[in-house]
């Protein structure tokens, strides 16, 4: 069977000119920065065998591959990110291409760059290029890793790849810088807090859909030769944050919108023929799926429904059936609830003010 009228609808991940990873590193502005970083070292080299004074001591370096206007000097923070006061200058090919810090829980790359875990996670989620894959209606879902199961855009040479840890290249890091590596831990470790306290934080999520199958004896009072059995099912990996799916069956079937609150989000069938199944996934409130192809849920909550299809298949995997496994993103706006107080209170006033001047309440419109 044909399953190209199965689709993930948010297959592609784009992100838009200007759009920022870490600081104001812009992903066409990311490349290796090793040469801006000696010329860097060089410079506080000469500073540091010659006095300087005050009117020239603010020293304006160019950055490789950055646009003319966007110049800095030298701080000392960069001067510590290499040279940390503790003994331990950092070497050039142990420095990400991406923070340009030391490499920390480095990753490696199928086109074979190397750099930080956080740094390619972050580059993975606005960069995402994951169709729906195809997969055994039986294959048992894993736990989700933001690193070796997304496919995207090296932020180095642009090819498609995935990416690994490189867990002897972690070794020998930990052991030749070990206080800049329990400093970097630090920072790693702050920054997925203040992302996490920020409430804008994006998050993937992988959803199973398709069907199983079984071919049965039709009864013999069974005009239409219903021999096809099969369950249609959605499988979210967080279903937390699932409101309710609701599944749309053919039309002529008799009961054909089908709402699930709860897992599992199925309905099983007895037919004849094949035809497209579309589930609505609704989120619950104070999440929003990222993709162009979500609608505002039924109550109102801005992208919080995406619909998903999928064809029916009989003859897959050796009649058994077939899902799609699909890797989507979700973000969670953490002052929801704040602003639901705030409208809540705003309209328990306007109930007090209405008993108040005429002694009934007329709900707002």
């Amino acid at each position: 069977m044909c399953q190209s009228h199965n689709r993930c609808s948010h297959i592609l991940y784009k992100t838009h000119p200007g759009e920022t990873m870490r600081g104001n590193l812009r992903r066409d502005d990311i490349q290796d920065a090793r040469p801006a970083r000696r010329a860097r070292r060089s410079m506080l080299q000469r500073q540091s065998d010659t006095p300087v004074s005050s009117s020239n001591s603010a020293v304006t370096l160019t950055v490789a591959g950055a646009n003319n206007d966007e110049q800095s000097g030298p701080s000392s923070s960069e001067h510590d990110n290499n040279e940390n006061g503790n003994g331990e200058e950092i070497d050039d090919d142990d420095a990400c291409p991406i923070c340009q810090l030391m490499l920390y829980n480095p990753v490696t790359t199928t086109c074979r760059h190397t750099l930080c875990k956080f740094c390619m996670a972050t580059w993975a989620s606005v960069s995402l290029a994951a169709p729906m894959i195809i997969v055994d209606v039986d294959e048992e879902p894993v736990p989700f890793d933001a690193v070796s199961e997304l496919e995207a855009r090296c932020p180095m040479c642009r090819m498609q790849t995935t990416a690994s840890d490189n867990a002897q290249r972690a070794a020998h890091l930990k052991a030749t810088y070990p206080q800049k590596w329990a400093e970097r831990a630090a920072e790693v470790e702050a920054d997925r807090e203040r992302r996490a306290e920020g409430g804008d934080g994006i998050q993937t999520m992988t959803v199973y859909i398709g069907n199983r199958h079984e071919t049965v004896s039709p009864s013999g009072d069974d005009l239409m030769q219903n021999r096809h059995e099969w369950t249609f099912f959605v499988k979210p990996s967080r279903t937390d944050i699932v409101e309710e799916v609701h599944i749309f069956l053919h039309p002529t079937f008799r009961e054909n919108h089908i709402i699930r609150q709860r897992p599992p989000y199925q309905i099983s069938r007895l037919g004849w023929g094949i035809f497209t199944i579309t589930a609505s996934v609704i989120l619950k409130a104070g999440y929003a799926w990222v993709s162009d192809d979500a609608q505002d849920s039924p109550d109102g909550a801005a992208k919080g429904m995406l619909p998903l299809e999928w064809t029916l298949d009989f003859d897959g995997f050796g009649g058994k059936g077939s899902m799609g496994r699909c890797k989507l993103k979700v973000k969670h706006d953490r002052g929801w609830q704040d602003d639901e107080a705030e409208r809540d209170n705003r309209e328990w006033n306007r109930m007090v003010r209405q008993y108040e001047r005429d002694g009934r309440y007329e709900p707002g419109a």
